[in-house]
């Protein structure tokens, strides 16, 4: 399922960034024509500019193109090119979102390939980490509604009763001598990463908080893993335990 899931955002993902390079190539060309036909002479020398502009551009998004596809076939690109793909990839996410809102496309597909990407980007950077380094940040919406124990801010007061997932996570947090901090947004969120100052974070989020906590943090490596809804949003949502024991592992290198 999430295989199928996966393919169907890359295949969105893809067709939104061509349509940004078709978009960047014919108004290279139009402007083109627009000269050769002494239609803007007057602004010649800045037509030119914006020319190479749309080239440049053109040739850059197909480079970026080419990347995504090794990185999702092979699971791997030079690594030389890692920091520029990185840097391309959240440079590009921003102007997809602003594309797909014109065009009328869902975002959340797109947010969703944007994670996975990054978590491919995270897989090839990043060093062996200490367990006690490692941080898990989860939505409160994690803990079951109902729950009188609130555990954002003191993950202590769970009760361990194992009606939602924070019992699960402090179980595998235990196991791994691995921090768990639950949280109500993005603010807190960036207040415990930044008392915590870990060298890798696993945060798990819907697909909107997931993308743009990838975007605000800086300097340490995000593994994104999506939280699933069966409640609808905000409301009893769960995660794939194994998904998260992945992610230790990975940066463990187990």
């Amino acid at each position: 399922m999430r295989n199928i899931m996966l393919s169907k955002d890359k295949s969105i993902f893809l067709k939104l960034l061509n349509i940004i390079i078709l978009a960047m190539f014919f108004l290279a060309l139009g402007l083109i024509l627009l000269i050769k036909n002494n239609v803007l002479h007057l602004y010649l020398i800045l037509l030119i500019i914006m020319i190479f502009f749309f080239i440049a551009g053109t040739i850059y998004l197909l480079g970026l193109l080419a990347l995504i596809i090794s990185i999702t076939k092979n699971g791997t690109i030079p690594r030389f090119l890692i920091p520029i793909f990185e840097k391309s990839i959240k440079f590009i996410y921003p102007i997809m979102i602003m594309f797909s809102s014109i065009l009328k496309i869902h975002k959340d597909p797109i947010r969703r390939f944007f994670s996975e990407i990054n978590n491919k980007i995270v897989v090839l950077k990043s060093d062996k980490i200490n367990s006690e380094d490692i941080l898990i940040v989860t939505p409160h919406c994690l803990q079951k509604s109902s729950c009188k124990h609130k555990v954002t801010g003191d993950i202590d007061n769970c009760k361990r009763c194992g009606a939602c997932d924070v019992d699960r996570l402090l179980r595998l947090c235990t196991s791994y001598n691995v921090k768990l901090e639950v949280v109500t947004g993005g603010t807190l969120a960036r207040k415990v990463i930044k008392d915590y100052n870990p060298k890798g974070i696993i945060a798990v989020a819907c697909e909107r908080d997931l993308s743009h906590g990838i975007l605000d943090v800086k300097g340490i490596p995000v593994i994104g893993i999506k939280n699933e809804r069966p409640e609808g949003p905000c409301r009893n949502t769960c995660v794939d335990i194994r998904e998260v024991e992945k992610a230790i592992k990975h940066y463990l290198r187990r």
